[in-house]
């Protein structure tokens, strides 16, 4: 509280009671850093398989079998890491997330083979899993009920921009070996580069985030396995079960926009249009990048306030009817590099990241304090499966069938989930009057 007894607040959003400014500044400048690293790997990685000498024709392959053993990792853990966190403190588990994936970042840029690379993604996804659980977790203790959306978008905002740290990452090699380093000690200075923005990060979030704020007291001495298990028990609330679906299809639906929009653009412009590769990269794959970038960023504002406006459950309504329409529309897509496309991936950026608030948005309103990083571990596992399935089975889609149909397929899902929001908002029906019961 103030001294005027009014509760503290920063962009519009209410601060719990016994948080300062100063932490919710320091959670923001952990998310920009967190979502910065989210991406940086996709980036990142394909330069250094060529510096080992990874094999061309086996790139995608095992750039497939990385993410699928990341994304394992991520289904296993978040869950452990969240009660952990309501046993320990978001604080400890944020710090050791960012530490951790900064030390596997570091690691990564000297791997020389294989195994070694393996090894050190399994580094990188043991920290990313508690870091990205904690980006979640902790937004929704920070901030008081009337202002959870606000403070969603907030973040939303704060991990688009977060977006832009690995395009500037991949520029760095191309730098280092024009001041005269070799192409394997370019690469590795550029992971040691990324790495040190988590060392950076973890620090901020140390000395910055509240040590008491999301700490649940440990009187019951619970087991982390019963903790665990009373977590999953609150799946059995509708619309705890309704944030979990909004989890999967919010997260389903950057993967298949990042993983393959731009491989659509670069593939039709190098095979019907004749570009080479880095000209299909820079004239239509940034271009539509930064659109959908550019949706997001508006989004993300617009479905926080929203999101205070009308009930939590509506807003993932909204999110979900918005995403499969457009995700939908891409059936009718041939040429994706044509102009009226570009007006279609604006709107998609707002759609993708207003199903992401407004998803995180409701397992905030709706998880038990006391139960609140189980909970919310969960939801990020549920993420994660809606991860792996756009990123493989839309890899499978992607191939057989059409680049539009991984697209297609999250359409339907959304619009599955839109569907239930709106059976689960649906008022409930009086019992009609009978000469019994007048």
């Amino acid at each position: 509280m103030t001294q005027s007894g009014q509760p503290k607040t920063l962009m519009g959003v209410q601060l719990v009671d016994g948080l300062k400014r100063r932490n919710w500044l320091a959670y923001l400048f952990a998310v920009l850093i967190s979502s910065g690293y989210a991406g940086a790997l996709s980036i990142l990685q394909p330069g250094l398989l060529q510096v080992i000498g990874i094999p061309y024709a086996e790139q995608a392959t095992l750039t497939g079998m990385l993410g699928g053993l990341q994304e394992a990792i991520f289904i296993v853990m978040m869950g452990l890491y969240g009660v952990m966190a309501d046993r320990f403190g978001r604080r400890v588990m944020y710090v050791f997330g960012l530490a951790t994936t900064a030390i596997g970042f570091a690691l990564y840029g000297s791997a020389t083979s294989v195994e070694q690379l393996v090894i050190y993604r399994i580094i990188v996804a043991f920290g990313s899993a508690a870091m990205v659980g904690m980006m979640v977790t902790v937004v929704a203790d920070y901030s008081h009920n009337s202002t959870r959306g606000k403070a969603n978008g907030i973040q939303g905002a704060i991990a688009t921009l977060g977006a832009f740290i690995p395009p500037v990452l991949a520029g760095l090699p191309k730098t280092f070996v024009g001041a005269g380093y070799s192409e394997a000690a370019a690469q590795q200075a550029t992971f040691a580069l990324a790495g040190a923005l988590g060392v950076v990060a973890a620090v901020v979030a140390f000395i910055g985030l509240s040590k008491m704020v999301g700490t649940v007291v440990k009187a019951e001495k619970e087991s982390l396995l019963v903790m665990l298990r009373q977590g999953a028990k609150e799946a059995k609330k509708p619309a705890i079960a309704l944030s979990y679906g909004a989890a999967f299809i919010s997260r389903g639906d950057l993967a298949v926009t990042g993983a393959f929009m731009g491989l659509w653009l670069v593939q039709y412009g190098t095979g019907t249009l004749g570009l080479s590769a880095s000209d299909a990269m820079s004239q239509l794959a940034m271009p539509a990048i930064l659109m959908v970038v550019s949706g997001a960023l508006v989004g993300s504002i617009l479905t926080g306030y929203l999101s205070d406006k009308v009930s939590r459950i509506t807003a993932v309504s909204i999110a979900s009817g918005l995403a499969g329409c457009v995700y939908g529309a891409m059936y009718f897509v041939r040429d994706p590099s044509a102009t009226s496309v570009f007006p279609l991936l604006f709107v998609m950026g707002i759609a993708e990241i207003s199903a992401f608030v407004s998803s995180q948005a409701l397992v905030g309103e709706q998880a038990p304090a006391e139960r609140k990083g189980a909970v919310i571990g969960l939801f990020g596992v549920a993420g994660a499966v809606g991860i792996l399935l756009a990123t493989t089975g839309g890899g499978f889609l992607f191939a057989h069938l059409s680049p539009s149909s991984p697209f297609v397929l999250f359409g339907l899902l959304n619009s599955i989930v839109f569907i239930w929001s709106l059976l689960l908002s649906r008022p409930k029906s009086k019992p009609l009057l009978t000469e019994q019961n007048v």
